[in-house]
């Protein structure tokens, strides 16, 4: 009998933890990266998943959370939106996002079931949409190549040339692998929609989820120096979070 009402408290707890306490929690990862023929140190904060439907006081401790990095650029791989996102509430959090810094996006998923409330906000408050297109941004003389995967469909057209570092921003982790021009010039890759599992249990989760990504979370090396990185994101689908906390990546070109 005193071991199932231990068990019922242990139950209680993770209940509470995974609805209340985790999904609000906020964890930066550092990613620290050489680059050859770099004389600067450039730092780009990567986010993805923010869900939104209201602004709440979990949304300014994230951009409190940016702003202490002093980021160069931001990154964003998409999914901004739930079925019912307060628009005004997403352009709060866009507008002050995007006085920290230069802001770069790709569309997730979720994106799609408003693009016009999506575009607007992005468009109000100058974030750059990348989607099936490139850009190239310069720090001095160090040029970075920005490479926005869409979703569900190969890029129309491959920007080949020449850049100091390259970066891809998708979605979908596996989009890169039906995109084989991109990847070879690839030197990182930032993805997000996993959500690193959102509720983790070592090898069921992986299991279960394998059939909607190759990658769970977290950095994979490749050959040849290349990285990629899937981002276990901010928002979560029901706000449940277990071992698979909300996070901002803080990446460091040397």
């Amino acid at each position: 009998m005193r071991k199932i009402r231990y068990l019922f408290y242990v139950l209680i707890f993770i209940l509470i933890y995974s609805f209340f306490i985790e999904p609000f929690s906020v964890k930066k990862t550092d990613l620290h990266i050489d680059v050859p023929n770099l004389d600067l140190k450039i730092k780009i904060v990567h986010i993805t998943d923010l869900h939104m439907y209201k602004y709440i006081f979990f949304h300014e401790k994230i951009l409190d959370k940016i702003k202490e990095e002093k980021p160069d650029i931001i990154l964003y791989t998409g999914d901004s939106i739930i079925k019912n996102t307060d628009k005004n509430d997403l352009n709060k959090f866009f507008k002050k996002l995007s006085e920290i810094a230069p802001v770069y996006t790709v569309y997730g998923n979720w994106d799609y079931y408003n693009i016009e409330l999506v575009n607007n906000v992005y468009n109000k408050n100058n974030i750059h949409v990348i989607n099936d297109n490139t850009i190239n941004v310069f720090f001095d003389n160090f040029s970075i190549k920005l490479i926005g995967l869409p979703i569900y469909k190969k890029i129309s057209y491959v920007d080949t040339t020449e850049s100091n570092y390259t970066i891809v921003l998708e979605h979908i982790p596996d989009t890169i692998f039906y995109n084989k021009e991109v990847f070879d010039q690839a030197n990182l890759i930032l993805a997000g929609h996993t959500h690193g599992g959102q509720v983790y249990i070592p090898f069921i989760t992986k299991f279960f989820i394998k059939k909607y990504s190759f990658y769970l979370k977290g950095k994979i090396n490749f050959k040849d120096n290349k990285i990629m990185y899937i981002n276990r994101g901010l928002g979560a689908w029901f706000n449940i979070r277990f071992l698979a906390p909300p996070e901002i990546l803080i990446i460091t070109l040397n």
